[in-house]
């Protein structure tokens, strides 16, 4: 009884996928198509017997195509493994692939606007008309409010907020966000190994 445990359990026990291996080498035994090697190393452990030589080799033949099977399972499973690694690498690649063509429009679209609103011959030009006429206004006002006052005191206050908005109003809105934007996207353009 228990050497008949111990042999189950030596022999990888009666799994039900091991009725394609038995099956195997019934087939072996019946053509007489034996593994050679281990036929002659049953028949030497068995003292010739022939028949615990075949139970013998059918033993240790199971036991070669068991870890012929798991060799051929853990194979499959590590295939599929570095396959999924090559998929999520793929995945990974076609998301930063999508996120530099995402960085690119968004890029082009900063430098046209910077063009349009900021650098262009037209937007120095708007922006040199505008300053001019917010510096003649903030000129009439300063000097309407210095003459028609009667409170001197008042008069520079009113003079001196009028100044405050004069040089807001000459201020450039906009373009300083702008650049920072365009910096901080072809920094990342660099990072993702775009040109930028």
């Amino acid at each position: 009884m228990l050497k008949q445990l111990l042999d189950r359990a030596w022999s990888g026990g009666t799994s039900p996928h091991d009725s394609e291996i038995y099956a195997l080498i019934h087939k072996e035994l019946s053509s007489g198509g034996m593994d050679a090697g281990l036929w002659t190393k049953a028949i030497a452990v068995s003292d010739g017997n022939n028949e615990k030589a075949k139970s013998r080799y059918i033993e240790m033949r199971a036991n070669a195509l068991r870890k012929a099977r798991k060799q051929v399972q853990d194979f499959a499973k590590q295939t599929q493994r570095e396959q999924r690694a090559i998929e999520r690498q793929n995945a990974e690649q076609e998301r930063l692939r999508q996120e530099l063509n995402s960085l690119k429009q968004r890029e082009a679209s900063i430098d046209s606007k910077l063009w349009r609103e900021f650098t262009s011959p037209d937007a120095k030009k708007r922006k040199r008309k505008k300053q001019l006429r917010n510096t003649v206004v903030f000129i009439a006002l300063s000097l309407a409010i210095y003459f028609l006052s009667t409170d001197e005191g008042l008069a520079i206050l009113a003079i001196t907020f009028a100044f405050f908005f004069w040089i807001l109003s000459l201020a450039t809105y906009g373009k300083y966000e702008l650049e920072n934007e365009l910096k901080s996207i072809r920094s990342r353009i660099v990072g993702l190994g775009g040109n930028a």
